[in-house]
């Protein structure tokens, strides 16, 4: 591969790859009012409209490039606050109150990203053409089973999101960062393990005895997603371990909107029982876990950092050469034969 080709693919990775769908936030982000947000370099704006399907477009007027994000919304249609242009969640100018013939009427004139609203998170397609619709967003057992429940926290953190995925898919780090907040059998001698699958990989240590972290696994389904599976005892309440789904979507190359699910495989009384313990006990256990994660992470330096990596890191160095292939691919589709991006 050229250099330049190299520096293009550390480019585009920094700040997220294309023709994929990324969990932009919980769908609580977007109520009665546009709101401004960044992912992926782009500035957007969302809003609902009268039916209260979320849309999300480029945050710029047509007209004069004013923000949309400072808009009015008037039974869903978003206007401009600068002259009153109005637009659609497609991106057209649906109406120009001042000029009524204006010719920019109907037009396409601003990127619209198609976004799906689930399990109380949104999903938006960032296609490296617009023009091409992107593949269906295919989601895990867990966010579509009635036999789980659960629900996301969200917050900004300040670091590139690419230390966020090597953090969930680094298994040893557990019983050293999160010491102090969960229960480990620390200083054992250890190796990590792989195991391929047909959308990805799973990691495990090669010495298993009851540790708090069952397995991390990476899944790149059109979508990318993280699941990591903790023992809960008896006193956390009905429902076995904890399947937690960790996903950080860049917002530039130096900020990550970090959303976390957190599921039990319980549902009537038990799904009930599970979420009244975790708003009125765990929530406050699970927060310092994660915040702990938070201060580590934006300790870190700029990324990339300097490393000296060993065998407990083939999960990120696997991630990262997924991620990388498909880059490669992305960018010079001729360079790279079909197929040959592994997990």
């Amino acid at each position: 591969m050229s250099a330049a080709l190299d520096a293009q693919v550390e480019r585009m990775v920094g700040t997220g790859l294309r023709n994929r769908w990324w969990c932009i936030g919980p769908s609580a982000m977007v109520a009665d009012k546009p709101i401004g947000l960044m992912r992926l370099g782009s500035k957007l704006v969302a809003w609902r409209d009268a039916e209260g399907k979320v849309n999300l477009v480029d945050d710029w007027c047509p007209h004069r490039g004013a923000p949309l994000s400072m808009g009015r919304l008037a039974e869903g249609r978003l206007s401009c606050r600068y002259h009153g242009i109005e637009i659609t969640g497609e991106g057209r100018v649906s109406a120009v109150p001042a000029l009524p013939d204006c010719h920019l009427l109907g037009k396409k004139l601003v990127r619209s990203y198609p976004v799906v609203e689930h399990f109380q998170g949104l999903w938006a397609w960032f296609g490296a053409d617009e023009s091409v619709p992107p593949v269906p967003l295919v989601f895990p057992e867990e966010f579509t089973s009635p036999e789980w429940t659960g629900f996301p926290i969200s917050a900004t953190w300040q670091t590139n999101y690419q230390y966020v995925w090597d953090n969930v898919i680094d298994i040893m780090h557990p019983e050293y960062l999160h010491k102090d907040t969960q229960y480990f059998e620390t200083g054992v001698a250890n190796k990590v393990k792989i195991t391929p699958t047909g959308t990805g990989f799973k990691v495990n240590r090669e010495i298993y005895a009851g540790d708090n972290v069952e397995v991390m696994e990476f899944i790149d389904n059109g979508a990318f997603w993280f699941r990591v599976g903790f023992h809960a005892p008896p006193a956390c309440g009905p429902g076995g371990n904890w399947r937690v789904w960790p996903l950080a979507t860049p917002i530039d190359e130096h900020r990550s909107q970090v959303t976390i699910w957190r599921m039990r495989h319980v549902s009537g009384w038990e799904g009930d029982l599970f979420r009244f313990m975790f708003n009125t006990k765990l929530e406050q256990y699970n927060w310092a876990i994660v915040l702990e994660d938070k201060v580590m992470l934006e300790a870190m330096p700029p990324w990339p950092a300097a490393e000296n990596l060993y065998q407990h890191d083939i999960g990120p160095a696997r991630l990262r050469r997924h991620v990388r292939d498909e880059a490669r691919r992305q960018l010079a589709p001729s360079t790279v034969k079909a197929g040959t991006a592994s997990a």
